[in-house]
């Protein structure tokens, strides 16, 4: 029974890493899966934003390299549902695995869960156990699990019957608005120095140029904040349901089965 069960969870964690891939978006990087069928991508909005707003290309590239360029279907806005749901364009690459849902009554506390993805946007797929810890709403809820950025738009699956009831979609940290203030305000002082900067301007006492100082200054916060917020991990990751990305689906026409 030992060995059988082991078996399982090996061939589960197998299937989900089959299904996971990573998501590339200009300089944006996360996570994404098959679903519903191999032809078919789903990630977070807010990780493909450039390519909602901008056009910017979106393509998915698994553990293994392999790259499949994409097309966005539907989306819902970072604010609301905060998905995107694309079709990958040409051949799929062999072994793909498609997840299929299933929409929980509710998101019990202690229910085993797994997730996947490339944290910190590496090349390498950790799948990893967790469990649900809480609940937000009745949509949204806690899972006690290594979330890091690159981890969104990964899938959430239950243990018990491997299928996928969620994606990951934030990560909880102290002093996260605090950093995107910080970030905003050191963007605005690199503009006002650049803008001194291309109208000849300058601000020299005793040789030393300020607004170069000031640049300095303002690009040294924003490297250190994208450090700070990219390391920041609580062990508490924030899932959203599959209901909202299935009923969307629906609604189109994507079904499960071959492409």
């Amino acid at each position: 029974r030992y060995l059988d069960g082991t078996r399982k969870a090996m061939n589960l964690f197998q299937n989900i890493a089959n299904a996971t891939v990573r998501i590339e978006c200009g300089s944006s990087r996360g996570s994404g899966f098959h679903f519903l069928r191999p032809d078919i991508v789903v990630t977070n909005h807010h990780v493909v934003a450039a390519h909602a707003g901008s056009g910017v290309p979106a393509r998915a590239v698994t553990e293994q390299g392999q790259v499949m360029n994409l097309t966005l279907l539907i989306s819902s806005p970072t604010d609301e549902h905060d998905f995107a749901v694309f079709q990958v364009n040409g051949s799929l690459p062999e072994g793909r695995y498609a997840l299929q849902p299933r929409i929980p009554d509710s998101f019990d506390r202690g229910t085993e869960i797994v997730f996947s993805g490339f944290p910190h946007g590496i090349p390498h797929l950790l799948v990893q156990s967790a469990i649900i810890s809480g609940r937000v709403n009745d949509s949204v809820f806690y899972i006690d699990g290594s979330v890091n950025g690159g981890n969104s738009g990964g899938p959430i699956i239950d243990r018990s019957d491997g299928a996928v009831i969620g994606i990951v979609t934030q990560r909880r940290f102290l002093g996260a608005q605090d950093l995107r203030q910080l970030a905003e305000t050191a963007n605005q002082l690199r503009d006002h120095c650049q803008r001194i900067a291309q109208g000849g301007g300058s601000v020299q006492i005793m040789g030393i140029d300020f607004g170069g100082f000031s640049r300095l200054m303002a690009e040294a916060m924003l490297l250190i904040g994208e450090t700070l917020e990219a390391n920041a991990n609580t062990g508490i990751g924030i899932g959203f349901s599959i209901a909202f990305i299935f009923d969307a689906c629906q609604k189109q026409g994507i079904t499960s089965g071959s492409s």
